[in-house]
This record gives C-alpha cells, sequence and structure tokens, in this order.
C-alpha cells in the first residue's frame, strides 16, 4: 500500500513538472514583433530617432554624414506626427539644417530650398495636394516605415537571414508602398538589416539603395545623379511622451503659392522634387 501511493506521488510530481515546464516554454516563446509594436500606439506617446545617413557618386569616396535627430509621436492607430531635424555637410549650394514637421497629411519643411520665400516666412507647407514630400511615409532620409504594421510584417516576412534578433532581406518599392504613392518614389528596391530589442521592438534600421536623382541648382541648371545611399536609424525611448506642434501660422507659405525657381524645365518635361537630392551628400 506504501509503495502503491508512493508511485501514485511520485507520477503526480511527474506531472506537474512536465506541465510546469510546459507552461515555462510557452511563457518563453517570444513575443509578435507586430504585437509589441501595435502596443505602442498611444495618445501622446512615442519613439526617439537618431539616424546617420551616407550617399555617393559612383567612383567616389563617402562624403560626409548627414544626422537626423528627433521623435515620433503614435496616436491610437500608428504615427501621427514626427519632428526631425537634418543636419548636412556644409554646401555653398544649400543650407546646413533641415527640420520636417509632419502632422498628419502636413508635412512643415524649414531649410528647404526653392529660391527666395516671401517676407517673414521660414516653412513651407505640404499638403495633401502636393504631397511628394512625405507621401510615403518617408521620414529624414529613412525609406522604409518600419512602424507601420503591415510593413513591419514584410520585413520579417521577407528576411532570408534570421539570426538573434536580427533580419536581413530585400523588399521592392512595389511592395513597400501604395500604387499611388509609387510616383514619388526613384528606387526599385531596398536592402535591410532590421534589429528587434528583447521586447521585439525595432531598434535599429539599416537600409542601402540606388536611384537617380533630377532637378536644379540654385542658378537654374538640370543636375541629374546617381545616388547610392547607405542609411542607418535607431530608435530608443519607447513609450516617452511627445508633444509636437506646428510652425507659427505667420512664418508658413503654402507650397502652391511659391512660384517656381528660375531654370524651370521646358515643354513638357516634368520637374522631379525628390526629397533625397536636398541632402547633397
Amino acid at each position: 500500500m506504501i509503495r502503491r501511493l508512493t508511485a501514485t506521488l511520485l507520477a503526480a510530481s511527474l506531472a506537474a513538472a512536465a506541465l510546469t515546464g510546459g507552461q515555462a516554454h510557452a511563457a518563453a516563446a517570444p513575443a509578435d514583433p507586430v504585437k509589441s509594436l501595435r502596443a505602442q500606439f498611444a495618445e501622446g506617446r512615442g519613439v526617439l530617432v537618431s539616424e546617420t545617413s551616407r550617399s555617393k557618386l559612383p567612383g567616389d569616396a563617402r562624403t560626409a554624414p548627414t544626422r537626423t535627430t528627433g521623435a515620433i509621436v503614435f496616436g491610437r492607430h500608428g504615427v501621427v506626427g514626427a519632428d526631425l531635424t537634418s543636419k548636412y555637410p556644409p554646401s555653398p549650394a544649400l543650407d546646413d539644417e533641415l527640420q520636417e514637421i509632419e502632422l498628419g497629411r502636413a508635412t512643415y519643411v524649414r531649410g528647404f530650398w526653392w529660391g527666395p520665400l516671401p517676407e517673414g516666412k521660414k516653412w513651407i507647407l505640404f499638403n495633401g495636394k502636393n504631397s511628394f514630400w512625405g507621401q510615403a511615409h518617408q521620414r529624414a532620409d529613412q525609406v522604409i516605415d518600419v512602424f507601420d504594421p503591415r510593413i513591419l510584417r514584410l520585413l520579417l516576412a521577407k528576411a532570408t537571414v534570421r539570426k538573434g534578433g536580427e533580419y536581413r532581406g530585400v523588399v521592392t518599392s512595389k511592395e513597400l508602398y501604395k500604387k499611388s504613392e509609387l510616383t514619388f518614389v526613384e528606387f526599385s528596391k531596398v536592402s535591410y538589416r532590421l534589429f528587434l530589442d528583447r521586447n521585439r521592438l525595432p531598434i535599429r534600421l539599416v537600409t542601402e539603395y540606388q536611384y537617380t536623382s533630377v532637378g536644379y541648382d540654385k542658378d537654374g541648371n538640370k543636375i541629374k545623379d546617381s545616388y547610392h545611399p547607405l542609411v542607418d536609424t535607431r530608435y530608443s525611448g519607447y513609450g516617452t511622451m511627445v508633444a509636437i506642434a506646428p510652425p507659427p501660422a505667420e512664418e508658413v507659405v503654402d507650397f502652391d503659392d511659391l512660384e517656381m525657381p528660375s531654370g524651370e524645365q521646358s515643354g513638357d518635361e516634368p520637374l522631379t522634387l525628390d526629397r533625397n537630392s536636398i541632402s547633397a551628400r
């Protein structure tokens, strides 16, 4: 009787241990990164951004990097705003600093060269009517919006290398953007390296791609160059309280109210406004 009771207790103990071990294993299973991201979506909460971007012309050594800092703010369903300031290598043709404030579909830009601005105006407003700036949710020089749950899931699925919290792969612009946004995209594919922290949240995104920029310099001369950007963006401080406000209304001019710069294109050839060409990298 004693042996039978002992055997019964031992069996029960082993069953409990197996159950506990199974529960521990389940608890240790990695969280879904998309669910972890969605959990960050709350009014007034956001994430801090620190970015380094380099670009080179064929045959040239890499130039000094562009450095961007700022914050992105979330709402209940995703990103609702951003305030990012980029500092460029000194250039005689361009401002050394560019700031963009994104609020919904409106993007305010300070430091974008488009000829002399009206007196007292410091910011150009790009909105839903002329939204090539920020149309594809490109912030600073980063061309992938890792805070879009659809895109984050795409990066995870397309990764051909998965090592710890790192995911490497290649995505096409057609996969990244909506059909209406492709008008404003100058590249066909992007190589990426995505890093997640222990909470399965994006903490670093490195992208590399190539594109051709067409525009005009300050003297009205047409410029066409091929660029090869390498963008390294780091995200930190998830849950930080972030408040972003538009610039003073008296300092803002609508892009549609600005005159074309000197040397505008002839015939029916469209003027390409590639935001990356501003960077003088």
